[in-house]
């Protein structure tokens, strides 16, 4: 990048579009997001294409505001924004967990007549993300047209919304249609039946990977198995599974048959399981936790005390657990044992209310 930054200084006054744009996509490689914004400050002309790049660097690298500035800008300068423009702003419609923005990103789109079928299943995509599953479906629906994208789309949107069997629903359909899964719907699709307890339904499609499509699972399909049949508690038959597999396990792998072993109160597979992660040397502060909580219900107080010691000795921190909701084109942010929203006072209130109220009806004969 040194060298290309040099000539690309070397050029002064025969610098154009074309050079720009390749010194601006090369800083995006590298991670040099400013230096890909002065070389895009510093152009004589910008055409759209650029603009969209640029829109596209700070709404991938969580940079929202900044994108929205650019994409505002551009159309002070007399530029429509396209379809690439649309699907560039989209994730920042996620980042601000702003379904208003989203639907005037849908809208202008509509108005727009833009029919990419890549950008409309983006824009069912962040619809799933901000939690609107109907207006995702609904979107879905009105395609007459699927290819895999949309299918992905949608079986993640209704994964991620907690929907297991209609996610199943969708991927069935998607195999009737004719149109073949990747590695990457089928780890969607594993993942939604292990969080519906789907075991026997999962199972299937794990064993179609091979005999079906011919491909080999990955470490991620692995792991949905493993937390498939962990949470459905059949630890013993999980760590089986783990011990059989032709790949060496991860540290997720071990980690989530951890949390299982202290779910169902298995110490014997626990300690087998502890002992491989702290062998892969893993910093995950929850596998820390998991094992702490594991020894103190067998009552290894040793063993609490010496997770204590290597949680402050390495320094580990639990990361704080964040929410949010859009309400009245205004975005609520809370995280967890937060003093200071500006509406605190009511929040708690109407929380203790909650509270009582569901205490009362548990009273109730």
């Amino acid at each position: 990048m040194v060298f290309a930054s040099t000539f690309f200084e070397s050029l002064s006054g025969d610098r154009n579009v074309i050079t720009s744009k390749s010194m601006i996509s090369g800083y995006m490689a590298n991670g040099l997001h400013d230096d890909a914004h002065l070389i895009f400050q510093i152009m004589p002309e910008n055409d759209l294409t650029t603009w969209n790049l640029m829109v596209q660097v700070y709404s991938q690298n969580q940079s929202p505001d900044e994108a929205l500035n650019l994409f505002h800008e551009l159309q002070y300068h007399a530029l429509k924004p396209d379809d690439m423009t649309i699907m560039s702003i989209l994730p920042v419609c996620t980042q601000k967990a702003s379904l208003h923005m989203l639907r005037q990103c849908h809208g202008f789109a509509v108005r727009a007549c833009f029919e990419d079928v890549h950008l409309k299943a983006a824009l069912l995509d962040v619809y799933s993300k901000c939690g609107n599953i109907s207006s995702a479906y609904k979107l879905y629906k009105s395609m007459p047209q699927r290819d895999l994208v949309v299918f992905m789309a949608m079986v993640g949107g209704y994964a991620m919304n907690g929907m297991g069997e209609k996610a199943l629903g969708v991927f069935y359909h998607m195999l009737e249609s004719g149109v073949k899964p990747d590695h990457v719907i089928i780890t969607v699709v594993l993942s939604a039946c292990s969080h519906a307890g789907l075991i026997n339904e999962g199972l299937v499609i794990f064993d179609s990977i091979e005999q079906v499509y011919d491909m080999k699972p990955s470490m991620e399909q692995y792991a949905c198995i493993v937390d498939l049949l962990a949470r459905g508690g059949r630890v013993k038959e999980a760590y089986t599974f783990v011990n059989q597999m032709p790949i060496a396990a991860n540290a997720n792998i071990w980690g989530t048959l951890l949390g299982a072993c202290k779910t169902y109160h298995e110490v014997d597979i626990g300690r087998v399981v502890a002992d491989h992660l702290s062998k892969m040397e893993t910093i995950d502060i929850g596998n820390y936790v998991v094992l702490s909580n594991l020894y103190a219900a067998d009552v290894r107080w040793d063993g609490v005390l010496e997770m204590r010691r290597l949680v402050k000795m390495t320094n580990l921190k639990k990361p704080v657990g964040c929410s949010w909701i859009e309400v009245g084109r205004r975005k609520n942010v809370f995280v967890a044992g937060d003093y200071f929203h500006p509406s605190r006072n009511m929040i708690y209130n109407m929380l203790s209310n909650l509270d009582k109220q569901i205490k009362d009806l548990y009273k109730s004969p």
